[in-house]
Order: C-alpha cells, then sequence, then structure tokens
C-alpha cells in the first residue's frame, strides 16, 4: 500500500469511516453527509479519491449535492477524474426528479335558493391563465332537472357585474358552494332532463372543467348550521312569518292553474243555500285548507327547496331563517304524511289562496254583511283561534 493510500486510510479511520466498507460499497453517503457538510469535507474527499473502485465513485457523485462549500464540490471533481484515469468509470448522473407543473386555480362553485316555481342557477367559475374565467350558467329546475344552460370566457371584473345585475334581477342570491358539489348538481339535472339538447348540455361543457367522476348528488350542507332536534324544529317551525319574508320565499306557493279548483269549492261553499253555523263554515274551510295543502305542496320537492336555500340563506349571513327552514325541512322527513301540519305549508297554501281569492271577497263583500256565512277572507284571519262561536238567533 502506497503512502499516500496510507495516509487516507488514516484520514478516513480518523473520520469515523471503515476504508473497507467504502471500497465495498457498505458505506451509505447519508452516513457522511454531515463530514461531507463540514469543515473536514475537503478532507474526506481527497482521502476517498486514494481508493479506486465503482463504489467510491458512486458515492462522491451522491455526496456532491450534499456538499455546500465550493472548495469541496471541486474536490469531488477532481477525485472523480483520477479515478477515472485510473479506469474507474464515472458514474452516470441520476435524471433530475421532475419539475412538477404548477397546480392549476381550483373552480368555484356558486348557487342560488329556489324561487317560486322550483327554478335556481348555478355557476362553475374555472379561472383561465389569461386572468380571465370560464364560466358554466346553469339554470335548475326542482323537480324538472336542467333547463338552460350556456358557458362563456369573461373577465372576472365583468364577472362581478354580471353577478351583480343577476342578483339584482331576480333577487336570488349567489352564495359560494364546493364546485364538485354544484357539478354533481348538473349532473342530476341533466339525468333529470332527459333527452340532451345541444344549447343546454352539460355532459358536453363538463370535460372543460373536470375529467373526474361526478359526487353523489346532495344539497350542499353550511358549516354555519348543525343538526336540529325534533324539539327544536317543533319551535323553530311554529311560525314561518319571518322566513316567508326573505326574498327566496316571498314567491313559494302553488301555481295558479293548480289552486282553482280549490278556489271555486270556496267558491261553491260561500254561495251554497244550506246555512252553516261560523263554526261549521270554519271547519269546511280548515277541510279544503288541508286538503289543498296535501295535494299542491309535494313533501319531497319542498323538502329538497328548503334544504338549498337553507344552505343559501346561511351563507349569506342569515343563518336564524336558515334554521327555520331546516327546521321545516325535518318535519316533513319525519312526517311526510303530515304536511298539512306543518306551519309552513299550511301558511303557503294559504297564501297562494288568499291572493286568488282578494278580488273574489272583495266583489262579495256588500254579501258579506248580510249573510251568516263566514267568508274565506274572515276564516283567514280567523284560523288560528279553534274556539266555536254561536250563530245568532
Amino acid at each position: 500500500m502506497s503512502g499516500r493510500r496510507d495516509a487516507a486510510a488514516a484520514t478516513l479511520e480518523r473520520l469515523g469511516v471503515a476504508p473497507d466498507a467504502v471500497t465495498e460499497g457498505r458505506c451509505p453517503a447519508d452516513a457522511l453527509g454531515a463530514v461531507v457538510a463540514g469543515p473536514e469535507g475537503t478532507a474526506l474527499v481527497r482521502a476517498l479519491g486514494e481508493f479506486p473502485s465503482p463504489a467510491v465513485a458512486d458515492l462522491l457523485v451522491a455526496l456532491e449535492p450534499v456538499a455546500r462549500d465550493r472548495a469541496t464540490r471541486r474536490e469531488i471533481r477532481r477525485a472523480l477524474y483520477r479515478l477515472e484515469q485510473r479506469g474507474v468509470p464515472r458514474p452516470a448522473l441520476p435524471a433530475p426528479p421532475p419539475r412538477p407543473r404548477p397546480r392549476e386555480p381550483e373552480p368555484e362553485g356558486f348557487v342560488s335558493g329556489f324561487g317560486g316555481d322550483g327554478d335556481r342557477i348555478a355557476w362553475i367559475v374555472r379561472p383561465l391563465p389569461d386572468g380571465g374565467s370560464l364560466v358554466v350558467h346553469a339554470h335548475l329546475n326542482e323537480p324538472h332537472g336542467l333547463v338552460g344552460l350556456s358557458t362563456g370566457e369573461i373577465g372576472r371584473k365583468k364577472l362581478r357585474s354580471i353577478r351583480q345585475q343577476l342578483e339584482a334581477d331576480t333577487r336570488l342570491r349567489l352564495a359560494p358552494a364546493p364546485w364538485r358539489a354544484v357539478d354533481a348538481l348538473l349532473m342530476e339535472g341533466q339525468a333529470r332532463a332527459g333527452a340532451h339538447h345541444p344549447e343546454h348540455d352539460y355532459l358536453r361543457v363538463r370535460p372543460r372543467i373536470t375529467a373526474d367522476p361526478p359526487a353523489p348528488p346532495a344539497e350542499p350542507v353550511s358549516a354555519r348550521l348543525g343538526p336540529l332536534a325534533a324539539e327544536e324544529a317543533t319551535v323553530l317551525a311554529a311560525d314561518p312569518a319571518p322566513l316567508l319574508t326573505e326574498p327566496e320565499l316571498r314567491s313559494w306557493g302553488p301555481p295558479p292553474e293548480a289552486l282553482a279548483p280549490f278556489v271555486e269549492e270556496i267558491d261553491r261553499a260561500r254561495e251554497s243555500p244550506i246555512v252553516l253555523s261560523p263554526a261549521g263554515q270554519q271547519d269546511r274551510m280548515r277541510e279544503i285548507l288541508a286538503r289543498a295543502a296535501r295535494t299542491l305542496v309535494p313533501p319531497e320537492v319542498l323538502i329538497r327547496r328548503l334544504d338549498g336555500t337553507a344552505y343559501v340563506l346561511a351563507e349569506t349571513g342569515r343563518e336564524a331563517r336558515a334554521r327555520e327552514a331546516l327546521a321545516a325541512a325535518t318535519l316533513l322527513r319525519a312526517r311526510p304524511e303530515a304536511a298539512a301540519e306543518v306551519p309552513l305549508v299550511a301558511a303557503l297554501t294559504e297564501r297562494a289562496l288568499a291572493a286568488l281569492l282578494k278580488t273574489e271577497v272583495a266583489r262579495h263583500e256588500e254579501e258579506r254583511r248580510e249573510s251568516l256565512l263566514v267568508t274565506p277572507g274572515e276564516f283567514m284571519r280567523d284560523r288560528a283561534s279553534s274556539r266555536r262561536r254561536r250563530t245568532p238567533g
């Protein structure tokens, strides 16, 4: 063994490295990382270069990225050159790790509550590299599904303007929602709509948003709202008047054409030659209203509309009204067969009937003064009272 190699072996031993372990490839690079990065890094590398073996060459290549000092990195290149001159091939440099692709911004979702006809608006907005956005604007209906769709690339400023105008025109506020939940609602709406129309085919547009399979359809749930116990729901649902003043619910109720048969029935009852006591007339009106509520407000449709609107109410700072909407939905889920007994259902039916009966009540006002019958308007005002009154005379 030459004097230079003896000196190199002594240096390795002083640094805690066994020469045999180095030449046989039993010394991992991470075991020498602290040494090569410290003040003894150059001495370590110079000593390793005196042991010509492929294992040492591999070790030097692995240590170069760890070396902090420029002189140490330069010494590693010299040692590799000397080894190459002595018949040890230079190891191929490892391929650099693939540079991570910049993560694209996540799409955004927006959804409105339901209008009186079951319509709602849903958006998916995907940011584009140029600073604009790809916007999918969907018109959904509960229960009919997707009834309209438009897609376009819009600047962020223009998008804000469109949103403000939309909310002003429709009085339906758009609330941020998880975009995957909105995507699932659009897929559900597409399935409900049936035949695909090119002008509103979400399946044609969706690949520009995502290639992932859709989530199961469900209304988004606000983190601002917790579950309601049955007792709490009963208390919160007792007075639906504040909830019905919210813009989203002002137009809720059965459509006039569906109400027409019940209005005619009320008219026939009022014009009947059989004179009923006020209490009997109240019972008759109560029965008509209950039947109208059972017939005209399907529980499964109303539950879905309440869930979706509760989310928007909560996400737009109206948590108290949101909880009232969830309370009504909770009662309907528990007893859909008793929907007419839910105060919100009764109030929606009464409000819709009262609007149609307003003209009739005015027309018969003079007749009412001379009649023993109770008019629908009178019943609406007195419905809360269950006290039976005596017929005059």
